[in-house]
């Protein structure tokens, strides 16, 4: 199966390769690869660079990852968020018009107010990159009939900025704060791929929005379960507060729930417990 990788070169596409390469004939797009056999050099925002690809490449299936996930330069630069995260997913959907394509997007396309977000809920974004995202997910249905959204919270494997931030502070003896009054549903990475791999292989599913997500947890407790299973000093987990520290990108509660998309794929995942543990002895 060929499959087309935007964004390759990311953190996303770097475990998406790594993970499912095997599985498939996987050619990268981004504007950071180094062009050779395997890997496209394009930049995604510029329509005709898009138009140009589609001619150079044929596709079943695209998984468009490209796009800038850095919440504070979304709001600091709106249209370079637009361009990035929209632009991107319209030229895709226009110079690939019959391709089924897997749109990576985010808890962020909800307010976070309170949680459990099902798939079919209504959107309400409330950061320029939240806004993004949701405006991508609908150019993407509007334009492709075989385009489908999947919607990650939080990905993480062992090199997670969090969890290495975590190991580092912990393993130093440091006090870490983490939220307990935030909640969120973070994406083990083996939870994500084994979704998508069920979205790019059975090409009808029923659906055109799927949630890969975890347990509702808070960040406190997700931090506190890391810190038992890695066999570092949990006491330095520390009750922080995203109100008193005035975390402007932290909320109450934008926790994803998964029901639907478990049942339309027969899967069950979201096991921090287990993930956390085998995550501790990965160093």
């Amino acid at each position: 199966m060929k499959i087309l990788l935007t964004g390759s070169t990311g953190y996303v596409g770097k475990l998406i390769n790594a993970g499912l390469g095997h599985r498939w004939d996987i050619t990268g797009a981004s504007a950071h690869a180094i062009p050779d056999a395997r890997n496209f050099q394009c930049n995604l925002a510029d329509a005709e660079q898009v138009r140009q690809l589609s001619k150079q490449i044929s596709p079943d299936v695209i998984i468009h990852a490209a796009g800038d996930k850095n919440l504070a330069r979304c709001e600091a630069n709106p249209a370079g968020a637009y361009l990035a995260n929209v632009q991107t997913t319209i030229n895709l959907a226009q110079s690939f018009p019959d391709t089924r394509t897997i749109y990576i997007s985010s808890d962020y396309v909800f307010s976070g107010d309170r949680g459990s977000y099902r798939e079919d809920d209504a959107l309400g974004p409330v950061t320029v990159y939240g806004r993004t995202k949701a405006c991508a997910e609908l150019a993407g249905l509007t334009l492709n009939p075989q385009f489908c959204v999947l919607r990650l919270s939080a990905l993480y494997d062992e090199k997670a900025t969090f969890l290495r931030f975590l190991r580092e502070s912990l393993t130093r003896g440091e006090a870490v704060n983490c939220f307990e009054d935030a909640f969120y549903s973070p994406t083990y990475f083996g939870d994500f791929l084994i979704v998508l791999q069920h979205l790019v292989e059975n090409p009808v599913l029923g659906r055109r929005i799927y949630h890969a997500c975890g347990q509702r947890i808070s960040r406190y407790f997700f931090a506190k379960l890391f810190a038992r299973a890695a066999n570092l000093e949990s006491s330095l987990i520390q009750q922080g507060s995203r109100i008193t520290e005035n975390a402007p990108f932290i909320f109450a509660d934008i926790s994803l729930e998964n029901t639907l998309t478990c049942e339309s794929l027969d899967v069950s995942v979201g096991r921090h417990q287990e993930y956390l543990s085998f995550l501790g002895l990965t160093r």
